[in-house]
């Protein structure tokens, strides 16, 4: 699985999200409540870049197509969590990231800034896999359900009318 781009961020905001649960109200007025998960789920972490060269701003970019967007997972680099004595989500866990929103990149006299918003997806340890159709390759395949990783793995599915 790939890895952010190691460059130091000018800021950063972090919203630890909540962990999994549900309200029901019964019709006589009783209230219960049920936890669906011990991990947090619904993690964002707002990134600032600011007085990048375009040689940095090419590494995001890269890293973004590579990601195909807000589809691939990918861990945080060390560099993410620079000034935390320990980060508030450990770098290589269950949590993976994806791209909330595409990049927002703007300029000003050859030298540009970035905001990246990300989000937090929970990983299990079926669910990224090998491709089994080539076991040479080292990229891992997966699939994305209701916004939660599935361990399903990747495959094509022809359907015939004749069977």
């Amino acid at each position: 699985m790939a890895t952010f781009p190691s460059i130091v961020p000018s800021a950063r905001t972090y919203s630890p999200g909540d962990f999994s649960s549900a309200i029901q109200s019964s019709l006589s007025g009783a209230v219960s409540g049920y936890r669906r998960g011990s991990r947090r789920v619904q993690q964002s972490l707002v990134l600032s870049y600011q007085n990048l060269t375009e040689a940095q701003v090419t590494t995001f970019r890269t890293h973004y197509d590579a990601q195909k967007g807000s589809y691939g997972v990918f861990f945080l680099s060390t560099e993410t969590w620079t000034g935390y004595t320990t980060p508030p989500v450990a770098l290589l866990s269950d949590v993976g990231w994806l791209y909330s929103n595409p990049l927002n990149i703007s300029d000003d006299s050859n030298r540009w800034n970035i905001e990246i918003e990300l989000r937090s997806i929970p990983l299990d340890g079926g669910d990224l896999i090998f491709d089994a159709e080539d076991s040479a390759t080292t990229e891992r395949s997966y699939i994305l359900e209701a916004g939660a990783a599935s361990t399903t793995p990747a495959r094509d599915y022809i359907i015939s009318p004749t069977g």
